[in-house]
Protein backbone atom coordinates (compact mmCIF):
# COMPACT_ATOMS: atom_id res chain seq x y z
CA UNK A 1 0.00 0.00 0.00
CA UNK A 2 1.08 3.35 -0.86
CA UNK A 3 -0.37 6.30 0.59
CA UNK A 4 0.52 9.50 -1.73
CA UNK A 5 -0.19 13.03 -0.18
CA UNK A 6 -0.41 16.13 -2.76
CA UNK A 7 -1.53 19.66 -2.22
CA UNK A 8 -4.71 19.34 -3.38
CA UNK A 9 -5.67 15.31 -2.66
CA UNK A 10 -4.61 12.44 -1.14
CA UNK A 11 -5.19 8.88 -2.75
CA UNK A 12 -4.52 5.48 -1.40
CA UNK A 13 -2.76 2.93 -4.17
CA UNK A 14 -3.11 -0.85 -3.57
CA UNK A 15 -1.48 -3.38 -5.97
CA UNK A 16 -4.46 -5.33 -4.74
CA UNK A 17 -7.28 -5.01 -2.93
CA UNK A 18 -10.95 -7.35 -2.76
CA UNK A 19 -13.22 -3.76 -3.73
CA UNK A 20 -12.02 0.27 -3.53
CA UNK A 21 -15.58 1.03 -2.35
CA UNK A 22 -15.54 -2.28 -0.22
CA UNK A 23 -12.23 -0.22 1.73
CA UNK A 24 -13.83 3.39 1.80
CA UNK A 25 -17.25 1.50 3.28
CA UNK A 26 -15.22 -0.19 5.70
CA UNK A 27 -12.80 2.50 6.43
CA UNK A 28 -14.69 5.73 6.02
CA UNK A 29 -14.81 6.98 9.76
CA UNK A 30 -11.06 7.66 9.36
CA UNK A 31 -10.47 8.74 6.19
CA UNK A 32 -11.15 12.61 4.68
CA UNK A 33 -13.67 13.70 2.64
CA UNK A 34 -12.78 13.45 -1.13
CA UNK A 35 -9.86 10.60 -0.22
CA UNK A 36 -9.84 8.30 -3.16
CA UNK A 37 -8.51 4.61 -3.53
CA UNK A 38 -6.61 3.51 -6.73
CA UNK A 39 -6.35 -0.67 -7.21
CA UNK A 40 -4.27 -2.38 -9.84
CA UNK A 41 -6.35 -5.26 -9.12
CA UNK A 42 -9.88 -6.15 -7.27
CA UNK A 43 -10.50 -9.67 -6.16
CA UNK A 44 -14.22 -8.87 -5.09
CA UNK A 45 -15.03 -5.89 -7.80
CA UNK A 46 -18.59 -5.59 -8.56
CA UNK A 47 -21.15 -3.75 -10.81
CA UNK A 48 -24.35 -2.67 -10.83
CA UNK A 49 -26.93 -5.19 -9.42
CA UNK A 50 -24.02 -7.27 -8.52
CA UNK A 51 -22.77 -8.28 -11.44
CA UNK A 52 -19.07 -8.82 -10.90
CA UNK A 53 -16.78 -6.65 -13.07
CA UNK A 54 -13.57 -8.32 -15.10
CA UNK A 55 -10.60 -5.86 -14.53
CA UNK A 56 -7.18 -6.71 -16.40
CA UNK A 57 -5.20 -3.58 -17.65
CA UNK A 58 -7.72 -0.58 -16.37
CA UNK A 59 -8.47 2.51 -14.00
CA UNK A 60 -10.42 1.04 -10.81
CA UNK A 61 -11.00 3.66 -8.41
CA UNK A 62 -13.57 5.02 -5.61
CA UNK A 63 -13.90 8.73 -4.01
CA UNK A 64 -15.36 9.08 -0.72
CA UNK A 65 -17.77 11.64 -0.17
CA UNK A 66 -18.94 12.31 3.80
CA UNK A 67 -19.51 16.07 3.64
CA UNK A 68 -22.23 18.33 1.90
CA UNK A 69 -24.38 15.79 1.17
CA UNK A 70 -27.29 16.49 -0.30
CA UNK A 71 -29.78 13.34 0.42
CA UNK A 72 -32.32 14.87 -2.15
CA UNK A 73 -29.36 14.58 -4.58
CA UNK A 74 -27.78 11.21 -4.15
CA UNK A 75 -28.55 9.88 -7.30
CA UNK A 76 -26.99 12.89 -9.10
CA UNK A 77 -23.65 11.78 -8.17
CA UNK A 78 -23.86 9.35 -10.41
CA UNK A 79 -23.69 11.57 -13.52
CA UNK A 80 -21.73 14.18 -11.88
CA UNK A 81 -18.89 11.56 -11.83
CA UNK A 82 -19.78 10.66 -15.67
CA UNK A 83 -19.52 14.11 -16.46
CA UNK A 84 -15.97 14.55 -15.17
CA UNK A 85 -15.01 10.95 -16.77
CA UNK A 86 -16.47 12.18 -19.83
CA UNK A 87 -14.52 15.10 -20.23
CA UNK A 88 -11.37 13.56 -19.45
CA UNK A 89 -11.54 10.35 -21.87
CA UNK A 90 -12.77 13.45 -24.53
CA UNK A 91 -9.09 14.64 -24.61
CA UNK A 92 -7.89 10.98 -25.37
CA UNK A 93 -10.71 10.35 -28.22
CA UNK A 94 -13.82 11.37 -29.55
CA UNK A 95 -17.29 9.83 -29.93
CA UNK A 96 -17.75 9.24 -26.35
CA UNK A 97 -21.21 9.16 -25.20
CA UNK A 98 -23.00 8.27 -21.91
CA UNK A 99 -25.15 5.50 -21.13
CA UNK A 100 -27.57 6.58 -18.21
CA UNK A 101 -27.38 5.94 -15.31
CA UNK A 102 -23.57 4.40 -14.72
CA UNK A 103 -22.05 3.97 -18.34
CA UNK A 104 -19.52 5.48 -20.45
CA UNK A 105 -19.21 4.49 -24.43
CA UNK A 106 -17.02 5.00 -27.03
CA UNK A 107 -17.16 3.72 -30.81
CA UNK A 108 -20.63 2.50 -28.72
CA UNK A 109 -18.92 -0.22 -26.66
CA UNK A 110 -18.88 0.08 -22.91
CA UNK A 111 -15.47 1.32 -21.45
CA UNK A 112 -16.29 2.92 -18.06
CA UNK A 113 -19.02 1.30 -15.60
CA UNK A 114 -19.79 3.51 -12.20
CA UNK A 115 -21.11 2.13 -8.86
CA UNK A 116 -22.65 4.11 -6.25
CA UNK A 117 -22.79 3.08 -2.73
CA UNK A 118 -23.47 4.62 0.47
CA UNK A 119 -23.59 3.87 4.36
CA UNK A 120 -26.73 4.87 6.03
CA UNK A 121 -27.56 4.62 9.78
CA UNK A 122 -29.61 7.42 11.26
CA UNK A 123 -28.55 9.41 8.28
CA UNK A 124 -26.69 8.89 4.90
CA UNK A 125 -22.64 8.64 6.97
CA UNK A 126 -21.15 8.58 3.36
CA UNK A 127 -21.49 8.09 -0.49
CA UNK A 128 -18.78 6.17 -2.12
CA UNK A 129 -18.13 6.80 -6.09
CA UNK A 130 -16.69 3.45 -7.50
CA UNK A 131 -15.61 3.49 -11.18
CA UNK A 132 -14.07 1.02 -13.34
CA UNK A 133 -12.32 2.17 -16.37
CA UNK A 134 -11.08 -0.40 -19.27
CA UNK A 135 -7.45 1.63 -20.11
CA UNK A 136 -4.89 -0.82 -21.52
CA UNK A 137 -6.45 -3.80 -22.03
CA UNK A 138 -6.19 -5.49 -25.76
CA UNK A 139 -8.52 -7.55 -25.71
CA UNK A 140 -11.80 -8.89 -23.96
CA UNK A 141 -13.53 -12.51 -23.24
CA UNK A 142 -15.53 -13.99 -26.20
CA UNK A 143 -18.62 -12.91 -23.89
CA UNK A 144 -18.27 -9.26 -23.57
CA UNK A 145 -16.18 -8.49 -26.67
CA UNK A 146 -18.81 -7.39 -29.07
CA UNK A 147 -19.68 -5.34 -26.45
CA UNK A 148 -16.91 -3.94 -24.36
CA UNK A 149 -13.52 -1.47 -25.55
CA UNK A 150 -10.37 0.26 -24.24
CA UNK A 151 -8.39 3.26 -24.59
CA UNK A 152 -5.80 0.84 -26.13
CA UNK A 153 -8.07 -0.44 -28.60
CA UNK A 154 -9.56 2.45 -30.15
CA UNK A 155 -6.53 4.64 -29.90
CA UNK A 156 -3.07 2.39 -30.40
CA UNK A 157 -1.59 3.99 -27.27
CA UNK A 158 -0.56 3.01 -23.80
CA UNK A 159 -1.70 5.21 -20.98
CA UNK A 160 -0.09 5.58 -17.70
CA UNK A 161 -3.01 4.64 -15.42
CA UNK A 162 -1.95 6.51 -12.24
CA UNK A 163 -1.96 9.61 -14.04
CA UNK A 164 -5.87 9.28 -15.56
CA UNK A 165 -6.30 8.42 -12.13
CA UNK A 166 -5.50 11.96 -11.01
CA UNK A 167 -6.94 13.91 -14.08
CA UNK A 168 -10.01 12.06 -13.32
CA UNK A 169 -9.90 12.85 -9.72
CA UNK A 170 -9.18 16.87 -10.41
CA UNK A 171 -11.62 17.24 -12.51
CA UNK A 172 -13.92 15.82 -10.05
CA UNK A 173 -12.88 17.75 -7.45
CA UNK A 174 -13.73 20.59 -9.58
CA UNK A 175 -16.64 19.71 -10.42
CA UNK A 176 -18.14 18.50 -6.91
CA UNK A 177 -17.25 22.02 -5.59
CA UNK A 178 -19.06 23.39 -9.02
CA UNK A 179 -22.23 21.37 -8.05
CA UNK A 180 -22.17 22.28 -4.50
CA UNK A 181 -22.43 25.83 -5.43
CA UNK A 182 -25.64 25.23 -7.95
CA UNK A 183 -23.90 24.61 -11.19
CA UNK A 184 -26.00 22.78 -13.41
CA UNK A 185 -23.24 22.05 -15.89
CA UNK A 186 -22.85 18.26 -15.29
CA UNK A 187 -26.65 17.71 -16.00
CA UNK A 188 -26.73 19.60 -18.90
CA UNK A 189 -23.12 17.63 -20.40
CA UNK A 190 -25.07 14.45 -19.86
CA UNK A 191 -28.01 15.31 -21.47
CA UNK A 192 -26.06 16.53 -24.48
CA UNK A 193 -24.14 13.61 -24.36
CA UNK A 194 -26.22 10.73 -23.95
CA UNK A 195 -27.02 7.67 -26.48
CA UNK A 196 -30.59 7.46 -25.06
CA UNK A 197 -31.91 10.41 -25.35
CA UNK A 198 -35.45 10.14 -27.77
CA UNK A 199 -33.88 6.27 -28.23
CA UNK A 200 -36.90 3.31 -27.89
CA UNK A 201 -36.08 1.25 -24.57
CA UNK A 202 -37.76 -1.68 -22.86
CA UNK A 203 -37.10 -1.79 -19.47
CA UNK A 204 -37.78 -3.76 -16.68
CA UNK A 205 -39.95 -2.35 -13.42
CA UNK A 206 -40.87 -4.21 -10.27
CA UNK A 207 -40.75 -7.35 -12.90
CA UNK A 208 -42.40 -6.28 -15.82
CA UNK A 209 -41.03 -5.22 -19.12
CA UNK A 210 -42.58 -1.78 -20.52
CA UNK A 211 -41.52 0.23 -23.78
CA UNK A 212 -40.40 3.79 -23.74
CA UNK A 213 -38.84 6.77 -25.38
CA UNK A 214 -36.11 8.45 -23.10
CA UNK A 215 -37.02 11.96 -23.20
CA UNK A 216 -34.73 13.58 -20.67
CA UNK A 217 -32.22 13.61 -18.12
CA UNK A 218 -33.07 15.40 -14.86
CA UNK A 219 -31.26 17.27 -12.11
CA UNK A 220 -32.03 15.02 -9.55
CA UNK A 221 -30.15 12.13 -11.49
CA UNK A 222 -33.28 10.48 -12.62
CA UNK A 223 -34.79 9.89 -16.21
CA UNK A 224 -37.93 11.19 -17.99
CA UNK A 225 -39.70 8.15 -20.43
CA UNK A 226 -42.39 8.71 -22.27
CA UNK A 227 -44.46 5.71 -22.45
CA UNK A 228 -48.34 4.94 -23.29
CA UNK A 229 -49.89 6.58 -20.55
CA UNK A 230 -47.33 9.66 -20.76
CA UNK A 231 -44.28 10.94 -19.09
CA UNK A 232 -43.08 8.85 -16.23
CA UNK A 233 -39.72 10.02 -13.98
CA UNK A 234 -37.92 6.88 -12.88
CA UNK A 235 -35.03 6.58 -10.72
CA UNK A 236 -31.89 4.26 -11.49
CA UNK A 237 -33.61 2.04 -8.68
CA UNK A 238 -36.57 1.57 -10.30
CA UNK A 239 -35.43 0.48 -13.51
CA UNK A 240 -33.22 -1.96 -15.19
CA UNK A 241 -32.60 -1.23 -19.11
CA UNK A 242 -32.32 -4.00 -21.62
CA UNK A 243 -30.85 -2.09 -24.83
CA UNK A 244 -28.33 -2.93 -27.31
CA UNK A 245 -27.19 0.48 -28.24
CA UNK A 246 -24.31 -0.95 -30.36
CA UNK A 247 -26.16 -2.86 -32.48
CA UNK A 248 -29.17 -0.12 -32.96
CA UNK A 249 -26.65 1.87 -33.98
CA UNK A 250 -25.12 -0.72 -36.75
CA UNK A 251 -28.48 -1.24 -38.09
CA UNK A 252 -29.11 3.26 -38.44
Amino acid sequence: MLLFLGDYMKMIFFDTIPSTNLYLKENYQKLDNLDAVVAKHQTAGRGRTGRSWKDSEGLLMSILIKENILPENVEAYSLLICSSIFKVLKNYIDKVEIKWPNDILINFKKICGILLESVVKEKIECIVIGFGININDSSFDSDIEDKATSLFIETGKRLNINTLANEIYEMFKNDFISFLNGSNECFELCKKNSCLINKKVVYNTFGKEEEATVKDILKNGHILLETKDGLLEKSSGEITFHYNYYNDKQSD
